[in-house]
């Protein structure tokens, strides 16, 4: 009996011990689901058809439909992206297109009726000159598209932010009729890794925005640095109306803009964001209300293997 018992015993253990070895692997199986796996294997060596086993299937099965929904999700996102991508440029250039086929239409009714020699000639020039305003705007177009998708890698230099402002300051004083540029002065250095001329396409595109925020109206553009930590930030602040709440969520992505079709494909703040991000910063809206709007550009303050600028 003693035999037994003892028997017995060494069974419950060995069972017991087994048991919790099964539990903690769907433990780990569960912990490594909920933290987002996809692949997830429960480690059993043979399928079981107890009530262990079955739920180490169930959660690799699980783990099989998460992977397949999000493989798909992902899929559906980039054809949507795309698909984006391909209605805007289309709606883009029907317009133009549209305009200049009318436009030429035109052109070949006047020349096929006689008429005087004079009036003919007028009216054939000017259309002429319209549908070719209309193909240059698609060239436009098409040529802001090519530069996004085509953006090339920074070349860094470490340098003051302090200098390189004044001077776009005052070479692009007169750019804008209906905006004054500002510069408040640094209090000190102020270095950053940056390329002066893709940070200037930067400063444009913000300035060119601020312009048609502004209207006839007009404001001021106001320029001031800041170092914190490790980041040297660079803020671009106008009194214009701000930042409409409804576009801030997608604000900087590609094809995001209030703008009326034809008037931009809203590509500068997405092409103006990815070009601080290749610097190893960021792009940011700071702040907006009805007084004006901040974006705010950072900059690493410290940058390995780059050049001493002048």
């Amino acid at each position: 009996f003693a035999g037994i018992l003892t028997l017995g015993s060494t069974i419950y253990a060995v069972r017991a011990r087994r048991q919790e070895v099964r539990l903690t692997r769907l433990q780990g199986a569960l912990a490594e689901l909920a933290a987002g796996g996809t692949d997830v294997r429960v480690g059993e060596r043979r399928r079981r058809r107890d009530l262990i086993g079955r739920i180490a299937a169930m959660i690799e099965e699980t783990s099989r439909v998460i992977a397949r929904d999000r493989r798909r999700l992902a899929s559906l996102e980039n054809l949507s992206a795309w698909q984006e991508a391909a209605r805007r440029q289309a709606h883009e250039m029907r317009t133009p297109l549209t305009a200049a086929r009318l436009e030429l239409s035109r052109l070949r009714e006047i020349a096929g009726h006689a008429g005087p020699a004079g009036e003919a000639e007028a009216e054939t020039g000017r259309l002429a000159e319209s549908a070719l305003a209309e193909i240059d705007r698609l060239g436009r177009l098409t040529q802001a598209f090519t530069a996004f998708a085509r953006l090339p890698e920074p070349t860094l230099n470490r340098r003051d932010l302090g200098p390189f402002l004044a001077e776009y300051v005052e070479t692009f004083a007169a750019a804008w009729s209906n905006l004054a540029l500002r510069l408040v002065p640094p209090g000190g250095a102020c270095a950053a890794a940056f390329d002066p001329e893709m940070v200037r396409q930067v400063l444009v595109n913000l300035c060119d925005n601020s312009a048609l925020a502004l209207g006839e109206g007009g404001g001021t553009v106001t320029f001031s640095l800041a170092a914190a930590g490790g980041w040297t930030a660079l803020d671009v602040a106008d009194d214009g109306p701000g930042v409409a709440a409804a576009i801030r969520p997608r604000l900087f992505e590609p094809y995001a803009t209030t703008r009326r079709v034809g008037e931009g494909m809203g590509l500068g703040l997405a092409l103006s964001r990815k070009i601080l991000l290749d610097h190893g910063g960021d792009l940011e809206l700071a702040a907006s209300s009805a007084e004006g709007a901040v974006f705010r550009l950072l900059f690493p303050r410290v940058f390995p293997q780059v050049m001493e600028g002048p």
